[in-house]
């Protein structure tokens, strides 16, 4: 598929996307299934196209996750389907339009403290549902009173040293490994953590701590390297003593090598550590060569572990690094979504309303949706911001 055709193909799409977007009503408030991702969608469409219906899209959308709020305020304060990604959103936001921010006040910093401290006391680091969430709000502001973020890695990195294995800080179960073991994702798991401790560090809050945290998981990750050829892939999902490997791995944002990587590179830009960056990118043009679908599980097409989450990743890459490896890469996960999307695939089809290509419609939210499906295919166009991926901590 020549350049030219490619991006003409994504226009089409993202035509299709507006319109079945609008065939739904989405009224979930929360930031990644609901609509805060369709009003960031509808900005960023309107920037590159210029048409005034998709910034009108935008605010109608805007005024109606308002109207759901008054009836339906979220209880918790994780960021995945709380109050800390809504507070992201509305920080986010206004760059394109004026909105006021009642979460953003000093009194409710306190409060997200608070639910922080809560989670961290049963040690639930998780980015989506843990304290790494609420954390990406409070460093997403100017205002947060730094001594208060400086103070909770302080509380952190006691409780993670003062254990005999500091590394056992950050075991956990779930319903398919009863027994502790550390998750290496980013959505679930520890580089999520990562990630959040590299904000830190690049805004100099307690940095000799959060390097400490960061060196020991950075240690950890490397020791369970694998070798690439033999096995298709650098890290497992989990690292545990009762961990069953799948032979399979995700080429993911949510798991397995590609987020993890480009998570530790920036890693490497923080502790300006150029070995870490130098080997860390080894890897990644390592991860460019995997193309088989079926051993990269992707299974379908969305952002959080389908076609054109590899595809965004890769793209992010490419424009932070310009090595054409990624670009490459890009191009050809871009493709693969297209080609699903003009074929529609069996996910798209499950569930169906309609026939054709777009058949499931209700699926119209950020990670597992539509909203995240156009962002992403937006970034290969070169009028395209792509600082929207700080939603998935990609930047």
């Amino acid at each position: 598929m020549p350049k030219g055709e490619l991006l003409e193909k994504i226009h089409q799409h993202l035509e299709s996307i507006d319109f079945f977007i609008k065939s739904h009503d989405n009224e979930l408030v929360t930031i990644n299934g609901g609509l805060p991702g369709i009003v960031i969608f509808y900005f960023h469409l309107h920037k590159v196209t210029q048409n005034e219906r998709h910034y009108e899209s935008a605010v109608a959308n805007l005024e109606l996750l308002f109207d759901q709020l008054e009836k339906n305020m979220p209880e918790r304060y994780v960021y995945s389907s709380g109050l800390a990604g809504l507070g992201w959103f509305f920080k986010y936001i206004q760059r394109f339009i004026d909105v006021d921010n009642e979460l953003d006040t000093p009194e409710m910093d306190a409060v997200f403290m608070n639910a922080a401290q809560k989670e961290l006391s049963v040690r639930n680091y998780e980015y989506l549902t843990g304290f790494s969430g609420i954390l990406k709000y409070l460093l997403s502001k100017e205002s947060t009173d730094s001594a208060l973020l400086s103070k909770f890695i302080d509380e952190v990195h006691d409780q993670v040293f003062a254990l005999e294995n500091p590394i056992s800080f950050f075991e956990s179960e779930d319903e398919r490994h009863k027994f502790p073991s550390v998750n290496l994702g980013v959505s679930h798991g520890v580089y999520g953590f990562v990630a959040i401790l590299n904000t830190f560090c690049a805004k100099q809050i307690n940095p000799e701590k959060c390097k400490a945290i960061l060196q020991l998981i950075i240690n950890f990750t490397f020791e369970h390297k694998k070798d690439f050829v033999t096995n298709g892939k650098f890290f497992p999902n989990r690292i545990g003593k009762n961990v069953k490997e799948n032979r399979r791995s995700r080429l993911a944002w949510c798991y397995g090598d590609l987020g993890i990587l480009t998570v530790l590179y920036s890693s490497g830009e923080v502790l300006k550590d150029a070995n870490l960056k130098a080997e860390v990118v080894q890897m990644l043009l390592n991860t460019t060569l995997r193309k088989d679908m079926d051993m990269s599980m992707m299974n379908d097409i969305w952002l959080c572990h389908g076609t054109v989450g590899a595809a965004h990743i890769f793209q992010r890459l490419y424009k932070t690094t310009e090595i054409a490896d990624f670009k490459f890469a890009a191009d050809f996960w871009f493709r693969k979504t297209l080609e699903q999307l003009d074929k529609g695939s069996p996910q798209i089809k499950a569930s169906h309303t309609r026939s054709g290509s777009y058949a499931r419609k209700d699926l119209t939210g950020f990670l597992i949706g539509y909203a995240g499906l156009g962002l992403s295919l937006l970034s290969k166009l070169p009028e395209a911001d792509l600082d929207w991926d700080s939603m998935i901590l990609m930047s």
